[in-house]
This record gives C-alpha cells, structure tokens and sequence, in this order.
C-alpha cells in the first residue's frame, strides 16, 4: 500500500514538473515574442517606405550615403548606373538602338568617391556641400543612316512644363566600328545641361522627334533615382 502511495506521488511530481517546464517554454517563447514585435514591427515600417528620391541641394546625409556607395567598388560600375539609363526602342538604325542616361549630383558624388584613392566621407562633405552642381543628360540617337546634323528636336517636360536646359552640346553618331571600317552617321549625340536646382522629384519626360518624322519618347521616375 505504501509503495503504491510513493509511486502515485512520484508520478504527480514528475507530471507536475513537466507542466511547470511547459509553462516556462511558453513564457520564455512569449518574452521572446514580445521582445522582437518591436522590431518586426520597425522592420515593416522600412519596407514601407517609399525609395529615396532626387533631391538638390544634397545633405551631408545623403553626401555621406552617395560616399558609401561609391567605395563598395573601386570603380563604380554598370549595375548602378544602369539604372539611370534608358533604351529607346522606337528609334532604331540597324543593330543600334537609341538611349538616354542621366547624372544626377547624387551619381556624381558616388562615381567621384569611388575613383578617388585615400578619399573619406568627411572629404566628400567638404566637397560637395553647399556647392552647385548639374543634372545631365546624354542622349545617343539612331534613326537613320546618313543623319542629318542638328535635326532632332528634343523636349524634357516635367510639371507638364518644358525644362530649358542651361547648355547643349551636338555632335554626328558614328557607331563604334574597327579601323578599317567606316560607317556614316546614323544619328546625333546630345548633351544637355540643367541646373540641378531646376529638377525636382517629379517624373521626367523627354521627347524625340526626328526630321524623318518618327517620334518616341521615354520617362526617368525620380521619386526612384537619387
């Protein structure tokens, strides 16, 4: 009788501790819980935010930020800038299709900090802060062979409003060839020039019109581009 009464409160302890080391899993499990809510809940709030967009003048922030990003590479490559580029389908000349690229104060801080040896993030602050700068477009366009000179007519609208640019540089397109290959002209090159202050975060249009009277006209979203 004894014995059965031993094994019975043996039993109860043991089933008794089991529940006590249950119950503490489960606390532990909802500290844990309620300790990284906080940070889930952060965590969320970041991917909500909308990407950085263009802005002028730059902070020592954002200076700071373009400075990191430059320096992860010693030569700030295709996949950056890449995105500051688009194709013009449209407008074709046999293999060569036209496109635009853009730089931005952003872009040039980036480039410049990752081609500079011995360059720190206070350097670049010093460099670029408070100090004026450009926002330029390049356009390479191919729409014929034997292209007339200083023919396409380009308009950049933003605001529904046409944007001067401050300077503009044309030259004839010849396509990359060898040395002993000659190829005439398929188009223009253009550059232009605006005050970085004269663009804001809107979207950029530009449109092409070609003497031959083709038209086409693509768009940089600057609420994603820096």
């Amino acid at each position: 009788m004894t014995s059965k009464f031993f094994e019975a409160t043996n039993s109860a302890l043991q089933a008794n501790r089991g529940l006590n080391q249950k119950k503490g899993r489960y606390s532990a499990t909802m500290a844990t819980n309620a300790r990284l809510r906080p940070l889930v809940l952060l965590l969320g709030l970041i991917l909500a935010l909308p990407a950085s967009a263009y802005e002028f003048p730059l902070s020592p922030t954002a200076i700071r930020q373009a400075y990191f990003l430059g320096i992860r590479q010693p030569s700030l490559g295709t996949t950056f800038l890449a995105e500051y580029a688009r194709k013009v389908p449209n407008l074709k000349a046999g293999a060569f299709t036209s496109e635009v690229r853009i730089e931005t104060a952003f872009t040039d801080v980036a480039v410049y900090s990752s081609r500079t040896i011995g360059y720190s993030a206070q350097d670049a602050v010093k460099d670029f802060f408070g100090k004026p700068a450009e926002f330029r477009m390049y356009l390479d366009i191919c729409y014929m062979t034997n292209a007339p000179p200083n023919a396409v007519r380009i308009k950049v609208i933003q605001n529904r409003k046409e944007v001067a640019p401050q300077s503009e540089d044309r030259s004839a397109y010849y396509p990359a060839t060898d040395e002993y290959t000659f190829m005439p002209s398929i188009g223009e090159q253009i550059q232009l020039r605006f005050k970085a202050d004269k663009i804001d975060s809107s979207p950029l249009t530009i449109r092409i019109d070609t003497p031959d009277g083709q038209h086409a006209e693509t768009e940089f979203d600057l609420q994603t581009l820096r």
